[in-house]
């Protein structure tokens, strides 16, 4: 389980970083509030996963006497206190973040804000209280409590955050809000099946199986983005009707081509052309059977072909 838990750690380590380090590259070629918002997140997240990695094998390669050292109990503390802070700020952006996206007034979201900012707050006066207290001044102890417990123990608050996102998904006004609550909703409620399995398997060491949620947080904000790049930066060409004809396709089926050409959703589809959503998923499905293709991706390709 060990030997596990250590390769899925620096699997996860090396996931988030590598793709907090292309959002950086994005958000420098794009510069929009999609990358800024992204960072905010993957940034305290990617320094909180080193920091665990970091520990977890500090404490393996490093003798005995330097284990015991004050120079080690001086990290040992600095890395318990930055720990702390950085699940916080994680868990404080994500939820400024989810509010952000979700349908309601300013006055409303303010209210959230408060209320959660508030709730964080006692989260993490609460949190350095259990673990110095129960340290009793051992800060070697008070990081590795830290490690193994905190960040999980925090992450069980997100499961809300997956709730809210199922819910408001389908309040979303454009694709970008229906995407990312969507992505919100499906990282965060395998949480409720993760907690059970981390303190059966994983609770003696400092990997835990949410660690993948929000690997898979990661690899989703970063799909979106390169789509959202693709669609706005390289943005195929139109469907003339000659090449239309060619294809086999209907004037509707052109016209829904055109409207997902444009990053319209299936729903915003629906409203332009007033039909159902069910409508548009069949026109879809079929255009992609006629032309061979599975996704969007493969159609703007087809396109610019």
């Amino acid at each position: 389980m060990l030997i596990l838990s250590d390769f899925l750690l620096f699997l996860t380590t090396a996931l988030v970083v590598s793709i907090t380090c292309l959002c950086v590259l994005l958000r420098v070629r794009m510069n929009d509030a999609y990358t800024d918002s992204f960072l905010t997140v993957l940034t305290p997240l990617s320094l909180q996963v080193c920091l665990t990695l970091l520990t977890t094998y500090l404490s393996r390669v490093l003798d005995e006497q330097t284990l015991q050292s004050k120079s080690y109990e001086i990290y040992a503390l600095g890395a318990t206190l930055l720990s702390i802070l950085l699940t916080t700020m994680l868990l404080l952006l994500l939820s400024r973040y989810l509010i952000k996206l979700i349908t309601a007034s300013d006055e409303q979201k303010h209210l959230g804000n408060r209320i959660l900012t508030l709730l964080i707050f006692l989260f993490f006066i609460l949190s350095l209280w259990i673990v110095f207290a129960k340290s009793g001044g051992d800060w070697v102890k008070a990081l590795d409590d830290t490690t193994r417990y905190h960040f999980f123990s925090a992450s069980m608050f997100l499961v809300i955050h997956g709730i809210l996102g199922c819910i408001y998904a389908k309040r979303a006004t454009t694709w970008e809000e229906e995407r990312l609550l969507k992505g919100i909703c499906y990282t965060f409620l395998p949480l409720v099946f993760l907690f059970p399995l981390d303190l059966l398997f994983f609770r003696m060491v400092a990997f835990k199986l949410i660690y993948l949620s929000f690997a898979v947080l990661s690899v989703y904000l970063y799909y979106f983005i390169s789509r959202r790049y693709f669609l706005t930066y390289e943005k195929p060409g139109k469907l003339t009707s000659a090449k239309a004809k060619q294809l086999g396709i209907s004037d509707r089926e052109k016209e829904i081509i055109t409207l997902l050409v444009e990053g319209l959703s299936n729903q915003e589809i629906a409203k332009k052309l007033f039909i159902s959503p069910n409508t548009v998923k069949t026109h879809i499905k079929n255009i992609y059977a006629k032309l061979g293709i599975n996704n969007r991706l493969q159609l703007f390709s087809l396109l610019n072909s």
